[in-house]
Formats: structure tokens, C-alpha cells, sequence
């Protein structure tokens, strides 16, 4: 069975954005989703943001198609419905927004990790969804210690 994971907005813009390490592992992530080595999954409010900070960092709509047609390629887009709000609403996150990407993310049957570059945002998760970051992700897969 292929792994599955669901990508938090912040993994995708250290890709696009070329973010050090989290980018060079992020990189690698998709490369897997690519060549169908993985399944990744997020939220189309994802999407949505990322074509909006793309636009706010000057690129060009063309420049946007393109990398959203990309992203695409090998993402599947989830959509929370009221109930996933609603739960999310009420799970105790401080942020909100991570409070639905995450409640979205334990939709999908088979979800084995939430990737965020940002783990410390959620402390309010189950151990339904494990949350890691790209690199300890990589370092997990390099070892064949993912489900």
C-alpha cells in the first residue's frame, strides 16, 4: 500500500520558495509524489493561499498557473465540509487555521503523517494523524519506517 501524507501550506513554500533544508526536503517529498512513490494530500484552501502569496511575491500569473498546474500534478485537494469546522472549531488549537487543515486531514482514510514545517503549532493533535516535519519524514522513508 503507498504511504500517504497530508502537506501543510508551509511545506509547499518551502519548496517553491527554496527554504533551506525544509526545502531540499520538501523537494524530495514531491519528487516522491511524482514518481508515485506516495500519496499527497491538502486542504484546496492550501492552494488557494499559495496562489495568493505567489501573487504577493511578485510572480507572474503565468508563473502561477504553472507552478499551481504543477502542485496539481500530484496533489490531491481535500475539502473540509461544516462537520470538519465545526470539530476543528472546537479541538482547542490556537491557530485556527491548522485546527481545519488538520481536522481535514484525518478525512482521508489512510493518512499516515501530517507533514507541517511547523510541528509546534500542533500540540492539540491525535495520535490518529502523527505530525512530523519533511526531514523527519525523509529520514523515515530512507529508512523504511513508513506505513
Amino acid at each position: 500500500m503507498t504511504c500517504k501524507l497530508f502537506i501543510d501550506t508551509n511545506v509547499y513554500l518551502d519548496f517553491l520558495m527554496q527554504r533551506g533544508k525544509d526545502g531540499q526536503h520538501a523537494q524530495a517529498i514531491f519528487k516522491l509524489a511524482e514518481n508515485g512513490a506516495i500519496e499527497v494530500y491538502t486542504s484546496s484552501s492550501s492552494l488557494i493561499n499559495l496562489m495568493y502569496i505567489m501573487n504577493t511575491c511578485k510572480l507572474t500569473q503565468q508563473e502561477i498557473v504553472e507552478n499551481t498546474n504543477a502542485i496539481l500534478s500530484y496533489t490531491k485537494l481535500i475539502n473540509p465540509d461544516n462537520i470538519t469546522f465545526e470539530i476543528a472549531l472546537a479541538s482547542g488549537f490556537k491557530d485556527l487555521e491548522d485546527a481545519v487543515q488538520y481536522h481535514t486531514a484525518l478525512e482521508v482514510k489512510g493518512i499516515s503523517y501530517f507533514i507541517t514545517s511547523n510541528v509546534k503549532d500542533y500540540k492539540n493533535a491525535t495520535n490518529l494523524r502523527p505530525v512530523i516535519t519533511p526531514g523527519t519524514f525523509m529520514d523515515k522513508y530512507d529508512k523504511n519506517q513508513v506505513e
